[in-house]
């Protein structure tokens, strides 16, 4: 049995072999995305069961806090290493600042400023990767309101280098984009509906970078902007602009959270901030 085994070791691999290994390979391959969207559907379960619970409070500010607590609870072990979730307020070097954000993703390697909490923090906007409002329902008129916030710190000014890199791509960006922002809800209005708010709301602000990079409704689908990937125009590479308004909705009953992720994890991680200047952000004349 030994030298069966030694010899079985020492064969040279033919074409049968390499296709056994491909065809195992490629099988491996989509038991994983298999396991890991069933896993995502029980975690959709999950949290739409313990908003449910959250509901018990019978108050409804109370009730939105726990449900945002549910989101953060689910980005933490999800998100790379590099990026840790927060809430608060966004300030940048201005003076500006956003309104209060329910989850905001922080790079690590950046400053923030702590108010004593190990959620909540004052952030700098040099700091910050992206922001995901949570609602219990999004309808059109709560999406309005949502997407006044969305203005507020898409306007902030980040000082530095911004760099997306994936795969052979690397691209450095003088003047940074805009912070990224995205929606959660539990439940919410059509599609339809909210689509339309959004195209409203941006023709009458002739802005069309008030439109949140995805939205995603627990139960029904999401709603996703044009991805965060860079376009070939002849001998030139550029990202998409980020002024486009379209969204496309997909329906989803049982892997819309699974389609959120997987777009927010695709933009947030080729993003970096470099070289950045937090000089703003301190008065030195003003020290007493």
């Amino acid at each position: 049995m030994a030298n069966s085994c030694r010899m079985s070791a020492n064969r040279s691999f033919d074409s049968d072999d390499l296709s056994t290994i491909r065809r195992t390979s490629a099988t491996l391959a989509i038991m994983s995305a298999v396991e890991i969207k069933l896993q995502f559907r029980r975690i959709a379960n999950a949290l739409a069961a313990a908003a449910e619970v959250a509901a018990g409070t019978g108050h409804a500010g109370t009730t939105g806090r726990l449900r945002e607590m549910l989101v953060q609870q689910f980005l933490r072990p999800h998100l790379p290493r590099n990026i840790e979730v927060r809430s608060g307020v966004i300030v940048d070097s201005a003076g500006a600042k956003s309104k209060q954000q329910d989850c905001v993703l922080v790079d690590t390697r950046l400053p923030l400023v702590d108010v004593g909490s190990s959620t909540d923090a004052l952030l700098l906007a040099e700091s910050v990767v992206a922001t995901i409002e949570v609602k219990s329902f999004l309808s059109a008129q709560e999406l309005k309101t949502t997407i006044e916030s969305i203005s507020q710190t898409t306007r902030l000014t980040r000082n530095g280098m911004q760099v997306y890199r994936k795969g052979p791509v690397e691209m450095r960006l003088p003047k940074p984009n805009s912070i990224l922002t995205y929606i959660f809800a539990y439940d919410g209005a059509s599609f339809e509906s909210l689509s339309q708010t959004i195209a409203i709301a941006s023709y009458e602000k002739n802005d069309g970078g008030i439109a949140p990079d995805a939205v995603c409704l627990l139960k029904k689908g999401v709603l996703l902007r044009s991805q965060l990937m860079p376009v070939v125009d002849g001998s030139n590479v550029h990202l998409p602009s980020l002024a486009e308004t379209k969204l496309t909705a997909q329906p989803l009953d049982k892997d819309a959270l699974l389609a959120f992720y997987h777009r927010l994890i695709d933009d947030v991680m080729p993003l970096r901030m470099e070289n950045i200047d937090l000089d703003g952000y301190f008065s030195h004349g003003d020290l007493e």
